[in-house]
């Protein structure tokens, strides 16, 4: 395949694997807005009530996640992004991904695996489930515009 396509590509994972995780964040938020032991319900009193403290938590990891894609992981997509360009034509899968790339990977499905065992608050890891989720939709949106920038210049 050629370098504009496996840019693009690696947008598309990001688009997907975000959509999928920003889903699910919301659906733990909106759990931990109907149960006794969520943080939702221990901040009812401070913030009105349960709903309107899951609609903060929602907007607190968006908000995070838009700083994490903004400043963390646009220097992965950059980095990902240049390796790729300059690899020669045409590019097979094997030489794509640098290993650097794939510890980061690895080490983001051990986080989201251990959130499942650790005994944190259903909406608190709905929380981290947004922010990731929303960071990996702003790196794919980075992905599509290098992408976007590899079309005009070839």
């Amino acid at each position: 395949m050629r370098h504009r396509t496996w840019v693009a590509f690696t947008g598309l994972i990001w688009l997907v694997l975000g959509s999928f995780l920003l889903y699910k964040g919301l659906h733990l938020i909106a759990e931990g807005t109907l149960r006794e032991d969520s943080l939702c319900f221990r901040l009812r009193n401070t913030l009105g009530d349960a709903q309107q403290a899951g609609t903060i938590l929602i907007a607190v990891g968006l908000f995070l996640g838009f700083l994490k894609g903004r400043f963390v992981l646009s220097k992965t997509v950059y980095r990902v992004s240049m390796r790729i360009s300059k690899l020669p034509s045409p590019v097979s899968f094997s030489q794509v991904y640098a290993l650097s790339y794939w510890i980061l990977i690895g080490s983001m499905i051990v986080l989201g695996i251990s959130l499942r065992f650790l005994p944190i608050p259903i909406d608190l890891r709905g929380l981290i489930d947004v922010a990731v989720g929303s960071a990996l939709l702003n790196g794919s949106m980075l992905y599509f515009r290098f992408a976007k920038s590899l079309a005009v210049t070839s």
